[in-house]
């Protein structure tokens, strides 16, 4: 009887690690396999033995029979560890960091999605509860990725449209990981059909802020730098909420009195107000809650100048 139910378990224990996804570990391998088996290249940018939340992704997700499923037609899994023990060879080690570096990843766990080329279409950051809260961003990704193989096989601006497309298709904080192919579409497109030569000009600009800010040392002198900014008749519309943001941010910093914390939240809701985002009345709202206890957010504040 026990032989018999042994016989009977084996098939079982074969076929249960089917279930689990093959992940690489170095982006040539990832590439090539992608490029051969026309799929796209899933990258989990982790830290598997120190970052709570890397660790639940891997298991509430990328662990389930469902993600296995999902991507098997789909995606090269590429895992880019960067753990705090010693799991990695030194070179391993360094390969990882200039992955991460490249990639601009500055919180774990990062999740992008690239072509086999290496460009990115999509991704997210942060945790997810499991696959229903991860497909969305993984599906609009392929979207991105069959754009960019359309946009190979056309010219002029037909291939502009399609390029611009794509790279709008890419969630706003991940495009600057995409800007190639936002120039690429704008160098295509001398009539500015697309639009985006504004949003290469207001990137641009921004870059402009953000290295004048690199030497700022203090936050009364950042605000300096911020009102300079908002009083150019240059200043471009699609740069004011950042601004106006940034500037909110410093001044809370500064904050010595409920009053200050009022006048940090005036400039916030005119970056609010400025907003080009879809909904602006959900920017605005946000602001206003955020600020809605004025004495605990100057606490918290002067707690953290200790």
């Amino acid at each position: 009887m026990f032989k018999k139910a042994l016989t009977l378990l084996m098939p079982l224990a074969m076929v249960a690690p089917s279930f689990a996804a093959e992940w690489l570990t170095e982006l040539p391998a990832a590439q090539a396999k992608a490029a051969a088996e026309n799929k796209a290249i899933l990258v989990d940018f982790t830290g598997s033995d120190w970052c709570g939340w890397c660790i639940r992704l891997r298991k509430n997700v990328f662990d389930t029979p469902e993600f296995a499923s999902y991507v098997q037609d789909k995606f090269v899994l590429l895992e880019i560890d960067l753990p705090h023990g010693n799991k990695l060879t030194p070179e391993q080690k360094a390969v990882n960091e200039e992955l991460a570096k490249r990639y601009k990843v500055t919180g774990f766990p990062t999740v992008l999605v690239l072509t086999p080329e290496g460009k990115v279409v999509g991704g997210f950051g942060g945790g997810r509860p499991n696959l229903a809260a991860v497909q969305p961003s993984l599906d609009r990704a392929l979207t991105v990725a069959s754009l960019l193989k359309k946009a190979a096989g056309q010219q002029g601006v037909d291939k502009a449209k399609s390029l611009a497309d794509a790279y709008l298709s890419i969630p706003a904080d991940l495009r600057n990981l995409a800007e190639d192919v936002r120039d690429e579409a704008v160098a295509l497109d001398p009539e500015d059909v697309t639009g985006l030569q504004r949003e290469a000009k207001a990137q641009r600009q921004r870059v402009a802020i953000l290295r004048e800010l690199q030497d700022v040392k203090t936050p009364q002198k950042a605000v300096e730098v911020f009102d300079a900014w908002l009083a150019k008749p240059e200043l471009m519309k699609e740069n004011i909420t950042e601004l106006c943001f940034m500037k909110s941010n410093a001044m809370l910093a500064l904050a010595e009195t409920e009053e200050d914390v009022a006048a940090a939240e005036a400039v916030a809701l005119k970056g609010a107000d400025a907003s080009m985002d879809k909904d602006p009345a959900a920017v605005r709202a946000h602001v206003i809650n955020s600020f809605k206890d004025k004495g605990a957010m100057l606490r918290m504040i002067k707690a953290r100048r200790r």
